[in-house]
């Protein structure tokens, strides 16, 4: 009698997990390494800000390109195209290529030996004299003085933080949330080459 009983609670375990795993709701996982990451629905231009610093500071890569419209593209500036144009490879810098290079680059501080809290650290602060617009529509200029650590890096790393200015064209979607569709990268005031912009570090990775 007792092979006929565990056959039978066997057909019902397996019944039981097949149900639960084609009909029961799974929540979804972020693939990426990192704690769990705070984001909020970006219906302002200044959440997508937000939701970027937290996304790239947590080194998820699908979390940091929801921040992102699918038609994309970083611009970097055009004194870094110049110099350094010779090194690495700044043109058509789209989606996918954020995407690939930002993997690369998460995967990269992950070396460095340091605490997970400390391979990405990014600032984004408000420029004074390019305040944020009040209640855009459509689309909006939004300026950040930026400050961004990848551990290890030697153009980006904590004794010489990637440093420069952003302006984040974003675009409302028919549901109201914002994105970036384009990031313009500009080297920062009084410029010595001490430190790099987030352009050129991150275009090491590409």
């Amino acid at each position: 009698m007792r092979i006929p009983t565990a056959a039978a609670a066997l057909a019902v375990l397996l019944a039981v997990t097949v149900s639960c795993s084609f009909f029961d709701p799974r929540e979804p996982q972020d693939p990426d390494p990192g704690e769990e990451i705070a984001w909020q629905q970006p219906y302002a231009p200044t959440t997508v800000v937000l939701n970027l610093e937290n996304a790239m500071e947590g080194r998820s890569v699908s979390i940091t390109m929801a921040c992102c419209d699918s038609s994309y593209m970083f611009i970097a500036d055009g004194a870094d195209t110049t110099e350094f144009g010779g090194s690495w490879n700044f043109s058509n810098w789209n989606y996918q290529v954020e995407q690939n290079t930002l993997m690369n680059i998460y995967n990269f501080v992950q070396g460095s030996g340091l605490p997970d809290d400390s391979l990405v650290a990014v600032i984004m602060n408000i420029v004074p004299e390019l305040p944020d617009p009040v209640a855009p529509t459509d689309s909006a200029e939004i300026w950040r003085d930026y400050e961004i650590v990848t551990a290890g890096s030697e153009y980006s790393g904590w004794d010489g933080p990637a440093r420069g200015r952003a302006m984040f064209l974003m675009v409302e979607d028919t549901y109201g949330l914002w994105s970036i569709k384009r990031w313009y990268d500009y080297r920062p005031d009084g410029y010595t080459g001490s430190n790099y912009t987030w352009g050129v570090a991150k275009a090491t990775f590409r």
